[in-house]
């Protein structure tokens, strides 16, 4: 009899752990596609590279294995080139350039014509995606503006990269002391100056409408 009673005992608590196990949550978009948890957490690592983000769980079902948030989130996006407005209507700060050859790079000899500016380095995916557009608009505008290239990277590594790509613009490297100067870390960076070498735009990659982008920036200042 006792034997039966502690079987019986052990079945029912079987039975109850069973039942009380952890339920899997899932979670909910507003156009009905469901994430994982996991899936759900690299959705917002994702968003989060935009902006912040504002997360809320506007309502929960649950169900006997599982439980589905209905979520929505909206991202604050974060300007990474807002410091540059605190140069708008300033004179670009670089003092001490360097052209690729190791020679001193004055940026007071661009004065005279308008001037676009182009940071970048070797290994930013984006700043080679948009170089055929820099190049299109050096051959667009010939002699009438300064194209200027500034790099972080040594020579090196900038000569290495221009054996296998064309990149038409006069180039400043090692410039890493100048390029903080303007307290950006997002890349490519363009910058506008105008015939006195004031800065008067900036932006980051390129419009692929250089019509509506670049060229009515650069026609602008000629």
């Amino acid at each position: 009899m006792i034997k039966t009673i502690l079987i019986t005992l052990s079945i029912i608590s079987l039975l109850s752990c069973k039942t009380e196990q952890k339920k899997e949550i899932f979670y909910q978009a507003p156009n009905g596609k469901i994430f994982s948890s996991e899936k759900y957490e690299e959705v917002k690592l994702k968003l989060s590279q935009r902006g912040a983000i504002h997360e809320a769980i506007l309502s929960t079902v649950e169900r006997n294995d599982s439980i589905i948030n209905l979520f929505e989130t909206t991202v604050k996006e974060v300007n990474p080139y807002s410091e540059m407005e605190n140069f708008i209507g300033k004179k670009l700060p670089f003092e001490n350039l360097m052209d690729i050859d190791g020679d001193t790079l004055n940026i007071e000899s661009l004065n005279g014509k308008p001037t676009l500016v182009n940071l970048w380095f070797v290994n930013c995916p984006p700043c080679v995606e948009e170089i055929p557009h820099l190049n299109e608009l050096k051959e667009h505008y010939g002699d009438r503006v300064n194209f200027l290239a500034v790099t972080f990277d040594k020579k090196k590594q900038v000569e290495d990269f221009l054996l296998n790509r064309t990149f038409h613009f006069t180039h400043s490297i090692d410039a890493q002391i100048e390029m903080d100067k303007l307290n950006t870390k997002s890349y490519p960076l363009n910058i506008y100056l105008d015939k006195n070498g004031i800065i008067q735009s900036y932006q980051g990659s390129l419009s692929k409408d250089l019509d509506r982008g670049m060229k009515k920036e650069l026609d602008k200042l000629l």
